[in-house]
């Protein structure tokens, strides 16, 4: 378990820039680095319609860091930090991270090891609370914090760097007990699965699964079911709001139930 206390022991970097990423990916290198602790925090509609990574929070065993997304840019560097096959990427329950990078960078994570999935193979509770000393309330509420906003509050880089601390000896420990029940290469590939899946989504498109009872609607209903659902991003992506500010999903199905007569008059 770490706490504020941990925390406080290190002394925490930030980088800005991405030469600054190249440094400190040289400098991984140049230690003998093999695994690093990751995980990210953004924006995934909240806030503006376009999907935001604002920091990645990393750590190597000896010192933490934050990279400020934000600031360092969509470079080359990062694409490199996040994918080179040299420094295996420690990460829990990684999919919605990936989802980000994915959609947001244009890129994804690997290689991967995923403390979720270790935790499954061995029949564990899927938990991470515990182990970093936040419970799940306290957690939610640093993931809804708006992370775009500079300054970072103390507090918010303070989880921030919490949230990895802990990772690379968790999975060392869970890596023992997969070697001793023969499942390490069935975590290996379910990560490399994971990592190799399409998380990419064009939002214009997914009314198919996300409309509220769309399978079941007849085909004119269908139609408008689509037609509004597009209208609603087109405005979201316009104005740069998250589309629920817009009209909700129930406000859409409630419209589409009554055939469309809200709209027209």
């Amino acid at each position: 378990m770490t706490n504020n206390d941990e925390i406080n022991n290190y002394a925490i970097r930030m980088i800005n820039s991405s030469g600054d990423l190249a440094a400190y990916l040289s400098s991984l290198r140049g230690k003998g680095i093999q695994k690093i602790a990751i995980d990210l925090e953004g924006d995934q509609g909240q806030i503006n319609y376009r999907y935001s990574i604002s920091i990645i929070q990393c750590f190597d065993g000896i010192e933490p860091v934050i990279i400020d997304v934000l600031k360092a840019g969509n470079s080359d560097s990062l694409k490199e930090f996040l994918t080179c096959d040299d420094i295996v990427k420690v990460m829990f329950s990684s999919e919605n991270d990936i989802y980000m990078t994915q959609n947001v960078l244009g890129c994804t994570i690997k290689p991967l090891r995923d403390i979720a999935v270790a935790q499954k193979l061995l029949g564990m509770k899927i938990n991470i609370t515990e182990y970093i000393g936040v419970n799940k309330e306290e957690k939610h509420s640093f993931q809804r914090a708006n992370w775009l906003k500079r300054p970072i509050s103390r507090d918010l880089v303070q989880y921030a760097v919490n949230d990895v601390l802990s990772l690379l000896r968790i999975e060392s420990e869970l890596d023992s007990a997969l070697k001793e029940k023969n499942l390490l290469t069935k975590y290996e590939q379910i990560n490399a699965g994971t990592s190799s899946k399409n998380f990419r989504v064009n939002q214009y498109l997914v009314y198919k699964d996300k409309f509220p009872g769309y399978r079941k609607l007849s085909s004119e209903k269908k139609e408008l079911s689509r037609v509004l659902w597009i209208f609603r991003e087109m405005l979201g992506e316009h104005y740069n709001c998250p589309v629920s500010y817009l009209l909700t999903k129930k406000s859409m199905a409630d419209i589409v139930s009554r055939g469309g007569d809200i709209l027209v008059h």
